[in-house]
């Protein structure tokens, strides 16, 4: 074959390759793109270079959130130099930026696409940090060396007017208010901002706006907001209208779906001044005009001041997850009658529940177990020596939820003897966690030890579920050898991973007897604080059962 005919035929496939690629029905190629934009080599990159109809389809994607993750000071500065390339003369003026910088940005010619219309998710305090390194890599460039005052340089706020006025469909924003005025203002009161923010469908405020009037605005615009996280750290806000603001910004929505608030007043691992804390009852009262859409609610951090919600969430018939987590003062909940006094389809649809490190009253987590019932699929409950001690959530589990999937709780050492009856009633259980609820963390060394009956213990290895693939037990178990046996002979359950991190009598013969009745491969082993004493040569035998060993 002579190299024109060779070269011919390399192009006519080529075209054929590239003909066939743009043949491929819209919504696959949607689907090749989104998952190339998960990729990490940046695969999606290479998408827009194979034709024009791919580089078409896949920019609006890649250009929807090209700040997430940015962390190269090169790539951030080229970012916002591409931005810049489509400023306005007068944009560039209005940044007060050096002559020199808007000259340059002016004269260069402006690319295909404005690049501000594709985006979808506006985080302000990515976009500010990102600002900062584009003035410092600038700054310290020979050719623009003291020339940029940061102080003076409004590049910030200039590139949320860019965006602000050019994209028409912005679905997502986050930010972290400021503190400096200078760098605060108003985003809904923007020129475009009537048309760009309002199919918002995601609001995430990490802290008290600087600008008083931003949620006032934002209810007369956004008013699609279906995911709804609001942060109010440290005992703000410092305004007393930031409350009503922002129920009234809730109030003015039509459906939201997820709601979030968080009153953190400080880190997990300290104690703190609880007298900080807000009284959020208005902003509770205000979640009675999204009863029909509400599904998914997280409370963090929150002093109910004796006024618990209940009404409210009662009334959420869509509701399908539940997260308490560090709350205190519920208040009495003394005049909820099970049977008559509220709605009995109130928590019918809940399927996830976690109450963490909550005090929480008895009758309240009765309640929601009873009535999630066979709809209850995840259930994390973690209570240690600090809050008030429920000992019959596997009683009530057992009576009400037949159907869990993932459970992780805490449970008194007299719980144990539930076990068996508790397993055997979820027989969809796939993963199984149990804590001692008397845990302290990186103190387990003060843990009682828990001795087994070995009737028990072989119960409740015979009682295992069929689909459980995940058992791991963070107690101080002490159980025999011949039981552990028979644990073993009698599973049934197809488990991956199995754990007695801190059960101490697991020694070398346990090891022995665990690989001699393995019905099939463990992936995992945790028996990170006992006896066993397992070196590389036992490890390496026994790798075909036992993939990887934790001791």
């Amino acid at each position: 074959m002579s190299p024109s005919s060779s070269s011919s035929s390399i192009t006519s496939s080529s075209s054929s390759t590239i003909k066939s690629s743009s043949s491929l029905p819209y919504l696959c190629l949607r689907e090749i793109f989104e998952f190339a934009l998960q990729s990490k080599s940046g695969l999606l990159f290479s998408c827009i270079l194979v034709c024009k109809f791919w580089n078409e389809l896949a920019i609006p994607i890649l250009w929807r959130d090209p700040f997430y993750n940015l962390h190269n000071h090169k790539k951030i500065t080229h970012l916002l130099d591409v931005y810049l390339f489509n400023f306005t003369l007068k944009e560039l003026k209005n940044s007060n930026l050096p002559t020199k910088l808007i000259e340059d940005y002016n004269n260069k010619k402006s690319s295909k696409y404005n690049y501000a219309e594709f985006l979808r998710r506006l985080n302000l305090t990515q976009i500010r940090t990102a600002t900062s390194f584009w003035i410092k890599n600038k700054k310290y460039k020979d050719i623009y060396k003291d020339i940029i005052n940061p102080k003076d340089c409004q590049i910030f706020q200039s590139f949320c007017n860019h965006f602000i006025k050019h994209s028409k469909n912005i679905k997502y924003i986050e930010f972290e208010p400021e503190y400096n005025s200078l760098f605060d203002f108003n985003l809904f009161e923007l020129p475009g901002a009537e048309i760009s923010l309002t199919n918002l469908s995601k609001f995430s405020c990490y802290g008290e706006p600087y600008n008083i009037n931003l949620y006032e605005s934002a209810s007369k615009i956004s008013t699609k907001i279906q995911d709804l996280k609001i942060i109010l750290f440290y005992g703000c806000p410092i305004n007393p209208s930031t409350l009503i603001n922002i129920s009234n910004f809730i109030r003015s929505q039509h459906q939201i779906k997820e709601f979030f608030i968080d009153n953190r007043i400080g880190c997990d691992c300290c104690t703190h001044d609880l007298s900080l804390a807000l009284d959020l009852t208005i902003i509770f009262k205000s979640l009675n005009t999204q009863i029909s859409t509400l599904s998914r609610i997280n409370f963090i951090s929150i002093d109910f001041h004796n006024k618990f919600p209940f009404d409210q969430l009662s009334k959420c018939e869509n509701l399908l997850e539940l997260n308490i987590k560090g709350c205190w003062n519920f208040g009495d909940i003394n005049l909820i009658d099970l049977n008559y006094n509220y709605n009995n389809s109130s928590f019918k649809n809940l399927s996830d529940l976690q109450i963490i490190k909550s005090s929480i009253p008895e009758i309240l987590i009765k309640i929601l177990l009873i009535q999630s019932g066979k709809s209850l699929k995840n259930l994390k409950f973690e209570q240690t020596y600090l809050e008030e001690i429920f000992t019959e959530i596997l009683i009530y589990c057992i009576e009400n939820n037949p159907n869990l999937v993932n459970v992780l709780i805490y449970i008194d050492s007299k719980e144990i003897q539930y076990l068996p009856k508790f397993l055997r009633s979820s027989t969809k259980l796939n993963k199984l966690e149990i804590w001692d609820k008397s845990m302290r963390r990186k103190e387990m060394e003060l843990l009682e030890i828990i001795n087994l009956d070995d009737e028990l213990f072989s119960d409740i290895g015979e009682s295992l579920p069929i689909k459980l693939k995940d058992l791991t037990i963070n107690m101080k178990w002490n159980f025999s050898i011949k039981s552990f046996e028979n644990f073993i002979k009698n599973c049934k359950a197809p488990l991956d991973i199995l754990s007695f991190e801190f059960c101490e009598c697991f020694d070398n013969d346990y090891f022995d007897i665990l690989i001699k009745n393995l019905k099939r491969s463990l992936k995992k082993l945790n028996i990170r604080y006992c006896k066993a004493k397992l070196n590389s040569e036992i490890r390496k035998k026994n790798e075909y059962l036992i993939q990887q060993i934790d001791s």
